[in-house]
Parts: structure tokens; sequence; C-alpha cells
């Protein structure tokens, strides 16, 4: 069975070690005593409907972050939209799996390694340099052994790893709780100003799948995503951000931070 990777286990195996390498040094972390927060959509280039709805929720709303899915069949038309908007950061989104369907098996710790780095490079080629952050599809970078090559890669590129930096993951934000069991209220504005209450003082990192309808026909997650941009949008949303102080920011300027 694949384990996911606790926070106790994280310690114990000695990789926090590794993750602190990423983290912000002590006179800056002190220096964060205002909460700002990383708003980032995930599955970028997957296909033109999902990208006009992030670029909506980037443009009249609060995101401020993508992670690039570089195979996916709109990724080059993508990154070359986000070159028109300086503010928008991008991550990578590491897939180890099309449409449902595992590539290859994830037990396979040198095949994750290749495919991680080879995605990787994909991304330079595609963008012209090294992602702002990295996470994964589906959150596959948390099983266990898979995370110390992502937190590897992490350091190589000098960037953070979703859910193993000082950035602090705001997760709750999700129409589909269980696999294939839609929760709408889980998407709504009510419950996105109830997440935002939860943001602390430092940096805090908000995941969100925001689009336009697809047409294909196996488009899983599609109604919800037309919700969620909805709620991104909404004037509600943001006025409660500058009534709380919080700070929209991407991973470009958590690293200005970190560094003092």
């Amino acid at each position: 069975m694949i384990r996911r990777m606790t926070r106790r286990r994280f310690l114990r195996s000695g990789l926090g070690g590794l993750a602190a390498c990423l983290a912000a040094p002590a006179r800056a972390r002190a220096a964060l005593r205002d909460r700002f927060l990383i708003v980032n959509a995930d599955d970028f280039g997957l296909s033109a409907e999902i990208d006009g709805g992030i670029f909506e929720a980037h443009d009249s709303g609060i995101v401020t972050s993508a992670s690039l899915l570089v195979d996916a069949p709109g990724a080059e038309a993508a990154v070359h939209e986000a070159r028109k908007r300086p503010r928008l950061g991008q991550g990578i989104h590491v897939a180890f799996d099309s449409r449902g369907t595992w590539l290859f098996d994830v037990h396979d710790l040198a095949a994750v390694e290749r495919e991680l780095e080879r995605q990787l490079q994909a991304f330079v080629r595609l963008t012209g340099g090294p992602p702002d952050h990295i996470d994964s599809h589906h959150h596959v970078h948390r099983l266990f052994n898979v995370a110390y090559r992502f937190l590897e890669a992490g350091r190589r590129y000098h960037v953070p790893v979703r859910g193993f930096s000082d950035v602090a993951y705001v997760a709750g934000f999700y129409g589909q709780p269980e696999f294939g069991k839609t929760v709408m209220s889980r998407i709504s504005v009510e419950n996105l100003l109830a997440l935002l209450q939860t943001v602390r003082p430092g940096v805090s990192e908000l995941s969100c799948h925001p689009g336009h309808l697809e047409s294909r026909p196996d488009a899983f997650y599609n109604r919800e995503r037309v919700a969620e941009l909805a709620t991104l949008t909404d004037e509600r949303i943001r006025d409660a951000i500058s009534a709380a102080g919080i700070r929209l920011v991407n991973y470009r300027d958590y690293q200005r931070l970190r560094s003092g």
C-alpha cells in the first residue's frame, strides 16, 4: 500500500533537514508578521477552457499563481498567454497519470526520479526558466519515499515544494472531497470566506481549479471549475481579503520575503 508522508513520519525520516534548506531564514520568518496568501490554480495547460478560466480568475479575481502540466495539450499556448501577465506566477504541476490512468508504477522510485526531472526540464524549455515552485497532480509528491525525490528536485532548482516549506497549505477548497462525489458547498463563497479566516501570519497557499465548461466528454471536474471561477472572482472575496489585511502574492514574492 502506498503511504502518504505524514508530518510525524516526515520529521522522523530525516527529510525535515532537507526541507529546512528550502525554508525561510529565522530572521526573515520573524519579519513575516503580516498575512500573505498565494492563490494557485492547478491544471494550467490542460485545455483552452480551463486556461481561459485561470486567466479570468487572475485578471478579475484573486488567483496569483498557476501550476503547469507540461505534457498537457494546451501547455505551450498557456505559457504564451501567461507572458502577457507578469504578475501571474508559474510553477509545475507534475503528473504521473493521464486521464485517471497511471503512466508507470509509482513504487519504481528510479522511474519517478527520471520522470520528475524530464518534466522539470520540459518546463524550462517551455518557459525559459525554472518553476517558482513544485507541486503535483493529485498530491502524488506526498507519497512515502516519493516525497524525498521531490525535495531533492526542489533543492536542485532552489524552489519550494508544496507542503514541505514554510508556506502553510490551506486545504478545503475543492468540490469533490470524495472521488466522484460533488459537494458544491465546498467551493462556495461562504466556504472560501471561512477558509480565509484560518490564514495565519506568514505565507500561506490556497490551491484551486477554476475553468470554463469543457466540451470534451471525458471531462471529470467540470461544472465544479465553473463554480470555483465564480467564487474566486466574487467581489465579496476580494473585499474580505482587503478587510482582513491579507496581501495576495505569488511564489516569486515569497522568495523575496524569505530572503529578507
